[in-house]
């Protein structure tokens, strides 16, 4: 029985041994590789920075733009415009007239109001006139 754990045991400790051979070597490659990364990142940064430095100051400017183009298009445009508005037929005339009564409304009932109330108010104008008269040589 004794013999039979023996083998066992250096069999155990043989795939131990191959497991922590392969786990150091799979330590150092991690490690390499992380060396690599690191360096690959400082020269990604020393890059950053030297375009940062060598481009940052840049100042693009656009030159002026030309509307003189633009300006006789426009010109042109409602100068033809304001020809052809004056080819036109003028169909409307200035006419000055004095209505007492709004054209739309001519109905008799709307211009019997109307002069019921200014015949009252030139009665009571009339009324208010002749009373001062009376009132005014009265308290003289």
């Amino acid at each position: 029985m004794n013999n039979q754990q023996t083998p066992e045991k250096t069999v155990m400790d043989e795939v131990i041994e191959s497991l922590i051979k392969k786990t150091e070597v799979l330590e150092k490659e991690l490690s390499v590789k992380q060396d690599a990364l690191l360096a690959k990142e400082e020269q990604t940064q020393g890059l950053i920075t030297a375009f940062e430095t060598k481009f940052g100051n840049v100042v693009i400017q656009a030159p002026e733009p030309d509307l003189s183009k633009v300006n006789t298009v426009l010109k042109n445009g409602l100068a033809l415009i304001n020809q052809t508005m004056e080819k036109w037929p003028k169909p409307l005339t200035k006419a000055y007239r004095f209505t007492l009564f709004p054209e739309q409304i001519r109905s008799v009932e709307y211009v019997k109001a109307v002069l019921t109330r200014i015949i009252l108010l030139i009665l009571i104008l009339v009324f208010m006139g002749l009373t001062y008269l009376l009132l005014n040589d009265h308290l003289k």
